[in-house]
């Protein structure tokens, strides 16, 4: 089977398998799942100072899902791509200095090795399958065909998926409809309902519209038949008005008295390997701070706001707007609420945008310019528990683990085949 991937393509896919995985192990996968843990650790990793292996080995099973078994191979591996360097003592590995390159060139590099080797068959079904359901759910039978694989192969594959948790199969109007929790957990019904009806390209298209303009306002979506620079049929511009009524693509909402109450478009919040649980609050800040430079830019009362990116920037970088507006109080109300900024009293109505100096307010600008720009952010899938835990003490550590439930190890299992020919091999 055709690898259908580039090489950052099958690392980020690789890891968001693993992740969905856990400890859980598949008879079938060996270099997919070692890429993936590989993926996972030189994420947390990156940009630390050195390290007890130890804490590594410790921290890896307990938060990451990295098998102790697997651990000192996964850092074998960083150190041979240069990603880290190691302290020994006697062939004993005890430091790990981190040098990992940043996102594009950690995934290229992960990639590259990952290819360098053999994916088996089932591996590599798998990492063509959920690289075309990262995009948008679709119709189990239709995937099939476009994949041309085996009918077996490609059942005991959504199988294990679905066991695994990285994949989830919905039955709707009488069709399979298959998806991927990480990009599509919230509403997956909706989802399956609309592409179980025919709707599959006009989900996918609908989706990446929204994508490269994150946080537009649906009701310019209404008057339009236009999101962003995309021009949508009316039954795609209805299809957005469900998305958005059922919840699936719709954020909070901003009052004003001009213009009323709107909506702001985005794609699904992700989840598991896209998102870190410590994530999901400052993403949702991310988004109210990407909606309201969209009401400047398309519903201002008076003076319209050309580049919603450049304010965005700006407040990253002075935290703080250098212009007061009568616009602010209501441009801003969700930034308020969700302490995200507050508003200085500048006179005569106008009001001047300060955001509050913390290390998530700072987070959730950097993610919603990375919204603006490019329509999705890097790094969020970052835990930052198990960063901390990292670059604590021995005792801490212990501490930490001793205080939680042990994971354990599930295993998926084996086809009839498979177990047919173990039971053959202990027989001879």
């Amino acid at each position: 089977m055709a690898m259908l991937l580039t090489p950052s393509e099958v690392a980020s896919r690789a890891h968001e398998i693993q992740v969905g995985l856990g400890t859980t192990e598949v008879p079938e996968f060996d270099r997919l799942t070692f890429i993936g843990m590989a993926v996972r650790l030189a994420l947390h990793i990156r940009g630390l100072p050195p390290l007890s292996y130890e804490n590594i080995r410790l921290i890896g099973y307990h938060l990451l899902d990295i098998p102790l078994g697997s651990i000192q191979n996964v850092v074998h591996l960083l150190a041979e791509i240069e990603f880290v360097k190691l302290g020994t003592e006697n062939k004993t590995i005890k430091t790990v200095l981190p040098d990992v390159p940043y996102y594009e060139n950690l995934h290229q590099e992960l990639g590259n090795y990952a290819l360098g080797g053999h994916f088996n068959e089932a591996e590599q079904l798998t990492l063509n399958i959920v690289h075309r359901l990262a995009t948008a759910p679709d119709n189990v039978d239709a995937l099939r065909g476009r994949l041309g694989a085996d009918a077996a192969l490609f059942r005991r594959t959504i199988a294990i998926g679905a066991e695994g948790c990285y994949l989830r199969m919905i039955r709707a109007r009488g069709r399979d409809i298959l998806l991927t929790p990480t990009y599509f957990s919230q509403n997956s019904e909706v989802y399956a309902d609309l592409i179980a009806g025919g709707g599959g390209a006009q989900v996918a298209k609908v989706l990446s519209a929204i994508k490269r303009a994150q946080g537009f306002p649906l009701a310019l979506v209404e008057q339009t038949n236009k999101l962003g620079q995309v021009d949508l049929t009316p039954e795609e511009s209805k299809m957005v008005i469900r998305l958005a009524q059922d919840g699936v693509v719709k954020p909070p909402s901003i009052h004003t008295q001009h213009a009323g109450e709107n909506f702001f478009l985005f794609t699904p919040t992700p989840s598991g390997a896209a998102l870190a649980t410590t994530k999901r609050d400052i993403y949702e800040k991310a988004m109210a701070v990407v909606a309201a430079a969209r009401q400047g830019q398309y519903l201002a009362k008076a003076y319209r706001l050309h580049n919603p990116g450049g304010l965005i920037y700006t407040l990253k970088r002075d935290m703080k707007l250098s212009r007061a507006t009568t616009e602010a109080s209501q441009q801003y109300q969700n930034l308020i609420r969700m302490r995200i900024a507050l508003l200085s009293d500048a006179g005569a109505g106008y009001k001047q945008l300060h955001i509050i100096d913390t290390p998530e307010n700072r987070e959730a600008l950097k993610i919603a310019l990375d919204l603006v720009d490019e329509g999705d952010s890097k790094g969020i899938e970052v835990d930052d528990a198990a960063r901390h835990a990292l670059q604590q003490d021995q005792k801490f550590v212990e501490s930490m683990v001793a205080s939680s439930a042990l994971a354990k190890t599930k295993k998926i299992s084996l086809t009839e085949q498979q177990q047919f020919e173990l039971d053959l091999a202990f027989l001879k």
